[in-house]
């Protein structure tokens, strides 16, 4: 896969739904780039049945972007901040959650491995053909209530995240 974009441009925070490993090489233009593993989903709010944080990530390294006080278990999240600069690869592991945001124009290629056991194999295959149709069909039918159910969850989630930690 080959990706393009200016200045300014944003990916925002997700993980790759089929669950593939991830060799991304930046070619030109340098990209800030914030990672986080698997385990971190709930913390970083993770809408259910999608790859996607309901938070917003945008210029996150800007004082006072980030919304901490209605994404309290953010300030939870164990990931990366770095910058990709000409020349550099990336390798990201199945799931990793990502968000890219270029410092400058440039480009980028992604090549992708499959998962080499059949369980990852069929976790991709799940969250690529299920997790999605099932979403998408929920999104046409009953768009405002399953908007409204997820987002119940997923703060639902982070709660006990802030309560484990608490714990702890």
């Amino acid at each position: 896969m080959l990706f393009t974009g200016g200045a300014g441009s944003i990916t925002h925070m997700h993980y790759d739904i089929d669950l593939s490993h991830i060799l991304h090489t930046q070619f030109g233009g340098r990209k800030r780039v914030l990672m986080f593993p698997y385990k971190e989903q709930h913390k970083l709010y993770r809408k259910p049945w999608e790859v996607l944080s309901l938070a917003d990530f945008s210029n996150y390294y800007v004082e006072g972007n980030v919304d901490y006080e209605k994404f309290p278990a953010l300030k939870l999240a164990e990931g990366f901040d770095f910058i990709l600069e000409p020349g550099d690869t990336l390798f990201m592991p199945a799931g990793y959650w990502h968000h890219m945001e270029y410092l400058e124009s440039g480009f980028a290629m992604s090549l992708r491995a499959m998962q080499p056991s059949i369980a990852g194999k069929l976790r991709g295959a799940w969250s690529l053909i299920g997790m999605r149709n099932i979403d998408t069909l929920m999104k046409k039918t009953m768009p405002q209530w399953w908007y409204k159910r997820k987002e119940k969850k997923v703060f639902v989630y982070a709660e006990r995240e802030l309560n484990a930690a608490s714990i702890s």
